[in-house]
């Protein structure tokens, strides 16, 4: 528990009042419960005694039990309102820190981590922990007041008979002893196997296209039916245990209570004046209400041990560190002008070799760079290093002549527009999908990015027009209708820097040469980088760069590099004769 709360205390230091205001009413409830017993008590002396009165009715018995039940009416509420509020707002804390803390990590993090994983603890977890934080702790600490309070009432009646009733409830504490660990492993196969079911039916439903295509169907449902047993039987064996608990406690619950009767009657019998009716009817509805807390706490701390899991694993998340970090007196970018690798290679994480090799390149504002070669030469690596999605592993990669970590990540990508291979779209209409590449943009702007991006001529083919919901991932575009999509919102955003990660590899050669006038034409003055399978593409550039294997072997322009007779020179001419081959 200690754990728990240590790990949730940031929450518990920025709310702490609010925690003070639930501990508050939690204090004095239990004293306020401990009233009617002691009302019914004198009424009971009272008819033994023959001493009832119309005085003594209204004001012994009935106006200071109108009183108590409005005060415990009033304590209560309050407390389930300020305890609820807590629990939304907590909710809300954990939800909030989850997202920042994902939204600021590099590629790595999202390498360790699958999508399906990651839904399941936004949406499971958090249920799980805001529970326990901002309901179960304090109902356990609530429990435990009224189980003090109520124990200090009991033996005040009649010490020796308090400690025989307690004795037989202690038996719930040593089954919560030996029972937690169980609780915990097993909640932790819970959690893992929602987590393994949430990544299938993830992958099921955004690759259904695929699945469809390739006649998979029957394959991918006994799949999901695989890890949904397997999420079931764990989740069964789960449900066991706690179907232990409760009879468990209830039974020691009763044992106690027969000691209660037995002994009181017992000691009535010895001494009728030093333990009488009244007291025992006191005795037993104060045992009533300790008996209730132990067994609560009982059930509470079972559910309690099943958020230790839950919040181990958001802590996972919250704990992580972005491996790109600004450094302390990282400043603004203002404008790129200059965009220098020097001696720069690369490595990702668990490889053994470089990706990128010594490459030296230097990229001057205004210029386009075409980067071309085979698939896996390190083209999409070395463009990615711009948007900063992993450090710097050797070399330096320069902006206006200082290391590009002088600069704070976000403005630097503010200065990059960046286009990639996956086109990810929304499910919004083609406006808003346009208008997320630049805030606060007008209607206007996004009609001028959608010419740019010579997609045009596809809003009259859409049924609805700009306001026309995409799908999920676009899926009611084509491939070429997602990759001008993509860079409409590229375009609007209208960047120092433009950055087209082979986006340009789904589109007919056509509206391939539209947008590359585009370029020429609206981003004269600023800097353009187009990684290409296609060598049409890049033929206008400045200067043209040939990765083999993460190294530059071939550079210059379109007629320098057809001069030379290399790679670029043979798969300009095959790529040329396979589009006569097409049209004929």
């Amino acid at each position: 528990m200690l754990s728990f709360v240590k790990s949730m205390w940031w929450i518990v230091k920025k709310h702490w009042y609010r925690y003070i205001l639930v501990l508050f009413f939690s204090f004095i409830i239990p004293f306020i419960n401990l009233i009617p017993a002691t009302i019914i008590a004198r009424l009971t002396q009272g008819i033994q005694d023959n001493a009832i009165t119309y005085e003594f009715l209204i004001f012994t018995i009935l106006i200071p039990y109108i009183l108590t039940v409005l005060a415990m009416y009033l304590a209560s509420t309050s407390r389930r309102l300020s305890q609820n509020r807590l629990t939304t707002t907590v909710y809300r804390e954990l939800q909030l820190r989850y997202m920042e803390n994902i939204l600021v990590q590099d590629a790595t993090f999202f390498e360790r981590f699958q999508t399906g994983d990651l839904l399941s603890r936004a949406l499971g977890d958090i249920a799980t922990v805001k529970f326990s934080a901002g309901n179960r702790l304090l109902n356990i600490l609530y429990e435990l007041l009224t189980v003090i309070v109520t124990f200090i009432a009991l033996i005040l009646i009649h010490p020796i008979l308090a400690v025989c009733c307690f004795l037989p409830l202690t038996l719930i504490f040593f089954a919560n002893f030996f029972l937690r660990a169980k609780v915990k492993k097993n909640w932790k196969f819970v959690r893992e196997k929602h987590a393994e079911l949430s990544n299938v039916v993830l992958e099921s439903v955004t690759n259904v296209r695929t699945i469809r295509a390739f006649s998979k169907e029957e394959e991918n449902y006994r799949k999901n039916l695989q890890y949904s047993k397997a999420a079931y039987q764990v989740e069964h064996a789960n449900l066991k245990i706690n179907v232990i608990f409760q009879p468990m406690f209830q039974s020691i619950a009763a044992i106690s209570t027969i000691v209660c009767y037995g002994l009181g009657a017992y000691f009535y019998y010895l001494d009728s004046e030093a333990f009488t009716i009244a007291m025992l009817i006191q005795f037993v509805m104060y045992l009533n209400l300790f008996q209730s807390p132990l067994t609560n706490i009982g059930n509470l701390l079972n559910n309690f041990y099943q958020s230790l899991i839950s919040a181990d694993r958001l802590n996972e998340v919250y704990n992580s560190k972005s491996t790109v970090i600004d450094n302390d007196d990282a400043r603004e970018l203002d404008n790129v002008k200059k965009i220098e690798f020097k001696n720069f290679s690369f490595r990702y994480d668990g490889d053994n070799s470089d990706v990128l090799k010594n490459i030296n390149l230097t990229i001057n504002q205004g210029q386009t760079i075409g980067i071309v070669g085979h698939t896996g030469s390190g083209k999409s690596t070395l463009v990615k290093q711009l948007v900063r999605q992993r450090p710097i592993c050797e070399g330096t990669l320069f902006i206006n002549n200082e290391p590009i970590e002088s600069f704070e990540q976000e403005t630097v990508r503010s200065r990059v527009g960046y286009v990639p291979q996956e086109h990810v779209l929304f499910s919004r209409t083609v406006e808003e999908n346009v208008a997320l590449g630049s805030i606060g943009s007008t209607d206007e702007d996004v009609q001028v990015a959608i010419e740019l991006a010579d997609f045009k001529k596809d809003i009259v083919n859409l049924p609805e027009g700009l306001d026309t919901v995409v799908g999920e991932y676009g899926v009611t575009l084509s491939g070429g209708q997602k990759q001008r999509l993509s860079i409409a919102r590229a375009f609007i955003k209208d960047s120092d820097v433009l950055v087209l990660d082979d986006s340009l590899s789904a589109v007919d050669g056509k509206t391939e040469a539209n947008i590359i006038d585009t370029l020429k034409k609206y981003r004269a003055k600023k800097t353009n980088i187009i990684v290409a399978h296609r060598l049409s593409a890049v033929m206008h550039a400045d200067e043209i760069i040939v990765l083999d294997n993460g190294s530059i072997v071939e550079r210059g322009r379109h007629s320098e590099l057809m001069a030379k007779g290399g790679w670029y020179h043979d798969q300009f001419i095959s790529q040329q004769m396979n589009k006569d081959k097409e049209a004929d």
